[in-house]
């Protein structure tokens, strides 16, 4: 009977983790350092879900130009989740100058406004390979187009679970 309980048990965590939306990235330390040295490191995802990074960071809100990467991780570690897009892979069209033009941008603010949480950041980003890709602090979903309820679901379940706790 203990072998039954003990594995119900283990199997119910082994499922609650299997559950968790995204995928899982290798914690990769959370050392404040200067732009020099973190310009030096290799991040084990892009965008990157921790790290050594900036000792400043990111406050919430929708942004229409890319973000300081160093800072948005020091963000991460605050229990904020940021969400990445990139109108070029949406539209298909690399542009010359990146601006956060398309209507993806107004879709992912208009969401961010509606569900309320005030760790969130949206911000564009050209150097990620999918027109969405969400990160917390060792986490990442990557997107070929929009979910909203995926996306829902990822933000409430990282959202203010970073390893730093903060009253901001």
């Amino acid at each position: 009977m203990a072998v039954l309980v003990i594995g119900g048990l283990g199997w119910l965590g082994v499922k609650s983790v299997t559950d968790l939306p995204g995928e899982a990235v290798t914690d990769q330390g959370r050392d404040h350092r200067s732009r020099e040295e973190n310009d030096k490191f290799t991040y084990n995802s892009n965008p990157p879900t921790s790290g050594p990074h900036d000792p400043e960071w990111i406050r919430p809100g929708i942004y229409d130009v890319p973000q300081d990467k160093y800072k948005l991780i020091h963000s991460l570690e605050h229990g904020y989740v940021v969400v990445h897009y990139n109108c070029a892979k949406v539209l298909s069209t690399p542009s010359a100058t990146f601006k956060a033009d398309c209507s993806l941008a107004q879709v992912l603010a208009d969401w961010a406004k509606k569900i309320g949480l005030k760790r969130i950041i949206v911000q564009p980003n050209p150097e990620i390979d999918k027109p969405v890709v969400l990160v917390a602090w060792g986490r990442i979903l990557k997107m070929d187009k929009w979910n909203e309820p995926e996306a829902t679901k990822f933000t409430k379940a990282f959202h203010n679970k970073g390893p730093e706790q903060t009253m901001e």
